[in-house]
């Protein structure tokens, strides 16, 4: 039955998931994450993890960055959008290399700073309870009839993805791109993105 999914793979017991991107290796950590559902049927679910990769693997942000900027070079973006935090160094490094010389992060909260601004609430495969999504009045500002690339560092459920969209269209901006590391998992049509590998979610 496993065979039907895309990117599903059965788990075995592995503490850690090898993989080779861009010509670089490295070891990602298995965590549990909960239950999901796949076709109207109900899993224990684990992910390998890029959280290290992503927060702190400069070799590793700069390679993917460039990467990545090749890939969304093509669509002339004005501005990369990109939710906190995992997607921070990306959202910095794409932006560098595309010459671009402000990019927008969206936050999940309200700050005290924020005298004013939008939110929209949404929940993924890897946070325990809904987040929020938040735009200040800023970056709203920045945005408006602007032609965006919204970044992440993995898709797996499109939750976030589309609640970036939301957002997006709320401040009348234009999204012309959409740009991940990895799909992971059978929930998205990967032709949507423009990515750079795939990523499995193991179940048992």
């Amino acid at each position: 039955m496993l065979a039907t999914y895309k990117r599903v793979i059965k788990y075995d017991g592995r503490m850690v998931h090898p993989i080779e991107i861009m010509g670089l290796k490295r070891e990602l950590p298995v965590v549990y994450i909960g239950y999901v559902t796949i076709n109207n049927e109900r899993f224990g679910a684990y992910i390998a993890s890029d959280a290290d990769l992503v927060l702190g693997d400069t070799e590793f942000i700069g390679v993917i960055s460039e990467e990545l900027a090749r890939l969304i070079g093509p669509f002339n973006p004005d501005v990369i959008v990109a939710p906190e935090a995992k997607s921070v160094a990306l959202a910095y490094g794409v932006s560098k290399k595309l010459g671009i010389n402000h990019f927008i992060i969206v936050r999940k909260d309200t700050k005290t700073y924020m005298s004013d601004y939008i939110s929209v609430d949404v929940s993924s495969i890897t946070t325990r309870k809904p987040q929020r999504l938040v735009l200040d009045s800023v970056s709203t500002m920045r945005l408006r009839g602007r032609r965006v690339c919204l970044l992440d560092d993995v898709i797996s459920t499109g939750s976030t993805m589309r609640t970036l969209e939301r957002l997006i269209k709320i401040v009348n901006a234009n999204i012309i791109c959409k740009a991940v590391i990895w799909v992971e998992g059978p929930w998205i049509d990967e032709h949507e993105f423009q990515y750079i590998g795939e990523l499995p979610i193991f179940i048992e």
